[in-house]
């Protein structure tokens, strides 16, 4: 007597992969997409970082995003303006915005939702909690008349002592 599988067993074990396989794909999928808003949160902060002390060692901003962080941008940094990504969407705007002359506004980075801001990865960086505070951020300083002024939403002060090395 040959000795095998039934046909009604093999149907069973193909049954019981298929369900493990409808239940373990998704949660595969939302891991992923964790991940990626994970990244993105922390590029974001290093961006921050990297240029406050950047713009503290140099008494001011470089040409371009580039000179002053490693974070790769979507344009590659070649300006004071670019859009980071998360899952190859732009999801992230970072801009420079220089001190001006007869301002008492400090140097700040402007941070806006980017291009691709209604793609669903994008929207789940936006709400993320770290990226959803510094969006709605503002800060505030004094003018020269003593008046207390408030930076605009999304606005990150960038000061430092403008000591150059």
């Amino acid at each position: 007597m040959k000795k095998g599988f039934t046909m009604i067993e093999l149907i069973f074990v193909i049954v019981i992969l298929g369900i493990l396989a409808a239940v373990a794909v998704p949660r595969l999928t939302a891991t992923r997409d964790d991940a990626e808003i994970a990244k993105a949160a922390t590029n974001l902060t290093t961006v921050i970082s990297d240029i406050s002390s950047y713009y503290t060692s140099q008494a001011g901003f470089a040409g371009d995003l580039k000179s002053m962080t490693n974070v790769q941008f979507a344009n590659g940094g070649t300006s004071t303006a670019d859009e980071l990504k998360a899952a190859g969407k732009k999801c992230i705007k970072v801009e420079l915005k220089d001190k001006t002359a007869g301002s008492d506004k400090p140097a700040v980075l402007q941070i806006s939702e980017g291009t691709d801001k209604a793609e669903a990865i994008c929207k789940k960086v936006i709400a993320a909690k770290s990226v959803d505070e510094l969006l709605k951020s503002t800060f505030k300083y004094k003018d020269s008349s003593g008046a207390e002024q408030s930076g605009s939403a999304g606005e990150i002060a960038i000061s430092g002592i403008g000591i150059q090395f």
